[in-house]
C-alpha cells in the first residue's frame, strides 16, 4: 500500500533511506551519458524498452476472492472475529475484530502466510483495553469514543511463475474524526514466501526509465469528477520510486503474455478508493523470466 497517510492499510512497511554522497559536477559529454539508459521506454539505444498499455485513475486492479497461485501450491483461509465489550461511566463500549490470513503450501510441505497474523490482532485489543482502563479512571469525555472496529481481508489478483500477487484490503476505527482505510498490492514469491518489490526484477534502466514514464503520464492524467494524477505523487520523483516499486501485480493472460499492474490510492481521505493505476508489458527476456520462476 502507499505510504501511510490519511487512508491507511492493515499492512505496514518500514523502509530504510540513505542520503546519496555529494558528487563532483559532470561535464555535459559525461551527464549525457550517464543518463542515456534512464530515458523513455522508446529512447534509441534503451534495449529493455518496454510498453505502457494504460494508464488511468479508477478503483484499481480487479481481484477475485479466490487467490491465484503458481501450479503446485495450495491456500487455506482462516477468519478470526471476536468482539470485546466493557462499560465505561455507565455506557457499553466494544471492540469488533475480523480479520483474514491465508496460509500459502508449498512442494515439500513449505508453508508461509499471508494477511493479518494472530500477534498483531492481540496488539489492538490490548491497545484498546488500556485506553478503556485508563477512561474508567479519568473523568468522563463526551469526545472520547472508545467503540472500536477493525476489518482486514486478501484478495487474489494474479500470478506469473513462481509469483503471486494479492490485494491487501483493511479499515479501522479507533476514535477519531474519521476510519482509515484502503487497499494496497503485494507480491509475493511462493518460493521463499517473501514479498518481493518491482526494482528486484526489472534493471535499474528499466526501473529508472519507468518511474520517469508514469511520473509524465501521471501529471496529465484526469480521473472521475476531474479529480487529478498531481493527488497521487506526495513526495517527489524518490517517493513515486519507492511507491511504484511496492505497489504492483504480475498477472499471465490466456496467450502466457505477462502484464505489470501498478496502483496505488492517494491517501486523501476524500477521493475515497481512487487509484493511480498503470498496465505495463512486462520484459520477455530470460533474465526476468528466470527472476520470476520461468526459466
Amino acid at each position: 500500500m502507499p505510504k501511510s497517510v490519511t487512508r491507511q492499510a492493515t499492512q505496514q512497511t518500514t523502509r530504510a533511506t540513505t542520503a546519496a554522497p555529494a558528487q563532483k559536477p559532470k561535464t555535459p559529454a559525461a551527464a549525457a551519458k550517464t543518463t542515456a539508459p534512464a530515458a523513455g521506454w522508446g529512447a534509441k539505444g534503451n534495449t529493455g524498452a518496454l510498453k505502457i498499455t494504460a494508464a488511468r485513475i479508477d478503483e484499481g486492479v480487479a481481484t477475485t476472492p479466490k487467490l491465484a497461485l503458481p501450479a503446485g501450491y495450495s491456500a487455506k483461509s482462516s477468519q478470526y472475529d471476536n468482539t470485546l465489550k466493557d462499560t465505561v461511566h455507565g455506557k457499553e463500549v466494544t471492540f469488533e475484530q475480523s480479520a483474514q490470513q491465508i496460509e500459502i503450501s508449498g512442494p515439500g510441505g513449505k508453508k508461509f502466510s499471508i494477511g493479518t497474523d494472530k500477534k498483531a490482532i492481540d496488539e489492538m485489543f490490548g491497545e484498546w483495553k488500556s485506553e478503556v482502563k485508563s477512561a474508567k479512571s479519568e473523568p468522563e469525555n463526551e469526545f472520547l469514543n472508545l467503540s472500536w472496529d477493525s476489518q482486514s481481508s486478501v484478495s487474489g489478483v494474479g500470478t506469473a511463475g513462481k509469483l503471486m500477487s494479492v490485494s491487501l484490503a483493511g479499515s479501522s476505527y479507533t476514535g477519531g474524526a474519521h476510519p482509515n482505510s484502503g487497499t494496497s498490492l503485494a507480491t509475493y514469491d511462493a518460493r521463499t514466501g517473501k514479498q518481493v518489490k518491482l526494482d528486484e526484477l526489472l534493471t535499474p534502466q528499466q526501473m529508472n526509465a519507468l518511474v520517469k514514464d508514469i511520473g509524465a503520464k501521471l501529471n496529465k492524467l484526469k480521473g472521475p469528477e476531474d479529480v487529478e494524477g498531481q493527488s497521487f505523487n506526495w513526495g517527489g520523483p524518490d517517493e513515486l520510486k519507492s511507491t511504484i516499486a511496492e505497489n504492483f501485480a504480475l498477472t499471465t493472460d490466456k496467450n502466457g503474455k505477462v502484464k505489470i499492474e501498478i496502483a496505488w490510492e492517494s491517501g486523501i481521505h476524500a477521493l475515497g478508493p481512487l487509484s493511480a493505476h498503470f498496465t505495463v508489458d512486462a520484459p520477455a527476456d530470460k533474465a526476468f523470466r528466470a527472476k520470476i520462476g520461468l526459466e
